[in-house]
């Protein structure tokens, strides 16, 4: 179980495939997984770096949608908590029961609770006992200050789930449709459309790298990029754009901590809450509209200090954030199917769009969507995509097997054991890693051992150099903010102490060996990537 990513256009020599997917988000990653593992020959294109833009701008729930039985979102509701249930049985290492209190609950929630447990009723179906999900619980204040749940008048105190890394589960659907075969490459940008008459026969790419461009066939092409659905679309006159153009703006904010426990609360602009991760507060998420460009797009001071404002009317937390409080923030956009003047009332149901009702054969659009549903979204889009194909596939099994190098039982026993058998690591090394990278976390050791350098431990949570290298050798890391953002969990709280930065980027310099130019433009973009926008 060695697997190793690489970029096929580097080696691409022209052969045609079964299908191709525009988009290295959560989406593109089930959906490749899902063709590849049901027998077709898959490629997937990504323009920048997989499981970035809206992929990584979550609040890393798994979660039904608690908020969606107010629109009577029922099926997307109950699709989503049986999805809660399958992530957590596939990436057993990276998907948890995540409790939670709402403070303060009317009837209409109260109600709301009540059938989302009835509508969650295979939670206990789980591999893992210790993943077991109970129903909701109503306390009053007496209750919850005895369980250290907060200081609240009353509250519900129920359960999701939490994904400790969105980006390493969208990379954990990678590898797995690259154990089947799939051919992936990030970095790789789409100039146009290839046509035969009415018909879409593949994609004309630039490798973003070497600026080489290739033509890569195939018989069905799915655009699942995300936020820049509409740009792809927009790349011949042949291709209408049947979907909303609105996206919506949604950023977090990381804080030191203010909860023992994920806090809900909801106003007049919608809910957002305070989770503890990691040491800290994420509080998140905004709901805004935004009309522009996606390459435009990019976080503000502005839109932290409206979220920052927004907390402090609306939370009544006893002391009042202000930006100097956040160590770190991130967003991105989400595309919408509908439109709608109310973002955060906005359907988070995905949507197919088949452009044969248009007369254009070969190209099927896969827009919106929620994270926790992106594989049985992937289930969705290759029953389409078996209609034109007319090749029989293999039965499927990406709800009934672990995702790759994620085949642990039991995490928890698992870890236990592993600490005992690596010594020569801190516990909560081996916890990070084995939590993050599941089976693979040996190889990880395996390079520190080799080095003993790249055993250095470099934040709280345990991680060590030897990350930085696997990413890089292993993974298709290309740059710095890959590593730091998309493959380790390095820059997630900001700009690390001069040394430890040093220590990266060294490291990684050396590993792909840059000149010292490359080295210093790379070392400048890392450290305003992770700086907050002034």
């Amino acid at each position: 179980m060695n697997l190793k990513l690489d970029r096929f256009v580097e080696s691409y020599e022209g052969e045609e495939f079964d299908v191709t997917v525009v988009g290295g988000g959560i989406t593109g990653a089930a959906l490749a997984y899902e063709a590849a593992s049901r027998g077709y020959t898959v490629a997937l294109v990504e323009k920048k770096d997989f499981g970035g833009a809206t992929s990584a701008a979550t609040g890393k729930l798994i979660h039904g949608g608690l908020r969606y039985l107010k629109q009577f979102e029922i099926g997307l509701v109950r699709e989503a908590l049986k999805e809660r249930r399958i992530l957590s049985n596939i990436a057993p290492n990276l998907v948890y029961p995540y409790p939670m209190v709402l403070p303060k609950p009317g009837l209409v929630a109260r109600l709301g609770l009540f059938v989302y447990d009835l509508l969650s009723f295979d939670s206990k179906w789980t591999w893992d006992e210790s993943k077991q999900i109970p129903n909701h619980k109503y306390y009053k204040r007496k209750t919850l200050l005895e369980k250290n749940l907060g200081d609240f008048e009353d509250a519900a105190y129920f359960y999701d789930a939490i994904c400790l890394s969105p980006e390493r589960l969208t990379l954990s659907f990678l590898k797995s449709a690259a154990a089947y075969g799939a051919k992936l490459s990030n970095y790789t940008v789409v100039e146009d459309l290839l046509w035969q008459d009415q018909k879409v026969v593949g994609l004309r790419v630039r490798d973003a790298i070497t600026s080489k461009e290739h033509q890569i066939r195939s018989k069905v092409t799915i655009n699942a990029s995300g936020p820049w659905t509409h740009e792809i679309l927009s790349k011949s006159p042949k291709t209408e754009q049947p979907m909303p153009k609105k996206r919506s703006e949604g950023i977090y904010i990381i804080t030191k901590k203010l909860t023992n426990i994920m806090t809900l609360y909801v106003g007049s602009k919608g809910h957002f809450s305070f989770a503890p991760w990691r040491g800290h507060s994420m509080i998140g998420p905004t709901e805004k509209s935004y009309f522009g460009k996606v390459e435009d797009w990019k976080l503000t001071k502005e839109s932290i200090s409206e979220l920052i404002d927004y907390i402090n009317e609306t939370s009544h937390i006893k002391e009042k954030l202000s930006v100097d409080d956040v160590v770190f923030a991130y967003g991105g956009l989400r595309p919408l199917v509908e439109s709608s003047d109310d973002t955060y009332s906005a359907s988070r149901r995905s949507e197919l769009y088949d452009h044969s009702r248009d007369g254009v054969e070969g190209l099927i659009t896969a827009a919106g969507g929620k994270y926790t549903t992106s594989r049985h979204f992937a289930e969705s889009i290759l029953k389409r995509i078996q209609k034109k194909l007319h090749k029989k596939s293999t039965p499927n099994i990406s709800a009934k097997q672990y995702l790759y190098a994620s085949q642990i039982p039991n995490v928890e026993i698992f870890i236990q054991g592993a600490q005992k058998q690596n010594t020569d690591f801190s516990e909560k090394t081996i916890d990070y890693l084995i939590r993050h990278y599941g089976l693979h976390y040996e190889i990880i050791l395996e390079l520190a051992r080799k080095n003993k350098n790249l055993a250095a431990v470099l934040n709280p949570d345990g991680e060590i150099l030897a990350e930085v290298v696997y990413a890089i050798r292993y993974e298709m890391a290309k740059s710095l903010s890959d590593v730091f953002l998309r493959r380790t969990g390095l820059g997630t709280l900001g700009i690390l102490s001069d040394e430890i930065m040093k220590a990266i980027i060294d490291t990684a310099s050396t590993e792909w060996n840059w000149s010292g130019e490359t080295k210093k433009k790379e070392t400048e973009t890392i450290y305003k990537t992770l700086k907050l926008p002034v």
